[in-house]
């Protein structure tokens, strides 16, 4: 699963203007979007322990402390995603991880060839076994597009004595593209909002 770099989220935004609609303590109301275009245009919202991110990357809400802005302003631009994923406000614990954790099939299959050569370095097989064993997993595993497709063809993979049996104990969850990409959001409008209102 690709993410988004602060290069390629700079370039997003380069023409992105702000707007304050509302600047009254820790009320806040700020529209950042090129103005010749929607494209990738966001809003952030802030009340007292409260941030609000929407626009065409996606919404999110987040809480931890009264002035949002101080917990996530970052002059140079650095984010934490793992420790404001865990201020996500949502409906379950299900639905927050679901709003900013994706199932990386990559790394699923990185995993599997790893665990493969590691048993194949640790056991005596034949060439001919070997080869059937890669065989086996590149047409079989490695092949597969989707989520539940690798995970059925892991769940059932067996071949001289190599399994997946423990695999599933490591989680192959990583940060969504769209979620990077709005923490980037957040930092850059904070620090956007610091430099206009210093003005």
């Amino acid at each position: 699963m690709t993410q988004p770099t602060l290069e390629q989220f700079l370039d997003d935004v380069k023409h992105h203007e702000i707007t304050i609609h509302q600047n009254n303590g820790v009320d806040r109301h700020l529209i950042f979007k090129n103005p010749a275009t929607n494209d990738r245009h966001f809003n952030i919202t802030t009340f007292q322990g409260y941030l609000i991110i929407t626009g065409e990357m996606g919404s999110l809400v987040f809480s931890q402390q009264n002035d949002m802005f101080n917990f996530f302003r970052s002059d140079d631009l650095s984010i934490d995603p793992s420790y404001w994923g865990e201020r996500i406000q949502s409906t379950s614990c299900e639905a927050k991880d679901a709003s900013f954790l994706g199932f990386d099939i990559d790394e699923v299959k990185r995993c599997a060839q790893k665990d493969l050569d590691d048993f194949i370095r640790d056991n005596e097989l034949s060439e001919d076994d070997e080869s059937v064993l890669r065989l086996k997993l590149e047409t079989s595993v490695l092949s597969a597009e989707h989520e539940h497709e690798i995970i059925d063809r892991i769940t059932n993979f067996g071949c001289y004595g190599f399994d997946f049996d423990e695999f599933w104990e490591k989680d192959y969850r990583t940060c969504r593209y769209n979620y990077i990409w709005l923490c980037y959001a957040i930092v850059w409008g904070i620090k956007k909002f610091d430099e206009l209102n210093k003005e």
